[in-house]
């Protein structure tokens, strides 16, 4: 049984200015970080917490050496990486003072995933193992339906939404994990999402973030809700890619359902007490440290 991450692999740019550049205008920036991201990399580190046998799939430019070394420091199987002829996903943020953003996104690397190196990589895996994928990749669809023919059970976080992947066919996919506005976009009813999802997709199973107001699990037939944790929240960004991390590999290990929504708030309360994404998330340790302390 192995797990398979296909995702987005990025170099995040982050531009301190004391006011967003306007059209015409040039301006310098008071300091830069560059931070490495992408769902694809934030959720495999966050899968590598709880998992010995993790693999990431994905695309990288000759610049992106350093978020293969980081996800191989987090124990995650690299092999499957590809280097290509182009630059590697990034992000242009221009950040005030304020709190206000500018984000530029370029893709990159990330949308040269073609069908054949699709078809290498999965020819690597079985109908015993799982596949986890979001939408910072192309030819989503053509993934899901080749997983789905190889009997993988697959997990999708449907962020971004985009046309492309409402036209993919989501009755394959085995489990969704996705916030409320998301909920939305897939079933079009922002009174009856639950109702809405249940109808539409019978098959499947779901967890439903609400920020401070919880999680939540439901399938045609049960729902168990999950409180969240009250913390002094400093940076939210990687909150949601730490907590579809903890509950995947937890679900998968003992099918627990109401452990893994529990270790997965743990883990994405720890994650917004500190600053940044892929940097703040918490080991398991600390994660079953701050269980015993609340």
């Amino acid at each position: 049984m192995k797990i398979l991450n296909f995702g987005s692999m990025n170099l995040d740019f982050f531009y301190r200015v004391k006011n967003i550049v306007r059209p015409g205008e040039t301006i310098s920036s008071n300091s830069l970080e560059v931070k490495m991201g992408g769902k694809g990399l934030n959720q495999s580190i966050a899968l590598s917490k709880n998992c010995d046998f993790l693999y990431h799939a994905g695309l990288i430019g000759d610049d992106g050496y350093k978020l293969k070394e980081i996800l191989e420091e987090n124990g995650v199987d690299t092999r499957f990486i590809k280097k290509v002829g182009e630059r590697t996903g990034n992000a242009i943020i221009q950040l005030e003072d304020s709190g206000e953003n500018s984000i530029v996104l370029y893709p990159g690397a990330n949308h040269l995933v073609t069908k054949e190196y699709i078809d290498q990589v999965l020819d690597e895996f079985t109908g015993e193992d799982y596949l986890v994928i979001q939408n910072e990749i192309n030819n989503i669809s053509y993934i899901i339906d080749k997983a789905y023919e190889k009997g993988m059970k697959i997990f999708l976080n449907p962020s971004p939404i985009t046309k492309d992947l409402l036209d993919a066919d989501l009755s394959k996919v085995y489990m969704f994990i996705l916030n409320k506005s998301e909920g939305i976009s897939l079933c079009g009813n922002k009174e009856l999402i639950v109702k809405s999802l249940r109808e539409k997709y019978p098959k499947s199973k779901f967890v439903l973030t609400s920020g401070k107001d919880g999680s939540m699990y439901f399938d045609k037939d049960r729902l168990i809700k999950q409180d969240a944790y009250l913390v002094d929240v400093v940076d939210t960004t990687g909150a949601g890619d730490t907590f579809t991390g903890f509950f995947i590999t937890s679900y998968i290990k003992d099918k627990d359902i109401k452990k893994s929504l529990k270790l997965a708030a743990l883990a994405s309360s720890l994650c917004v007490m500190k600053k940044g994404a892929a940097n703040a998330i918490p080991s398991l340790e600390e994660v079953l440290d701050f269980k015993e302390k609340i």
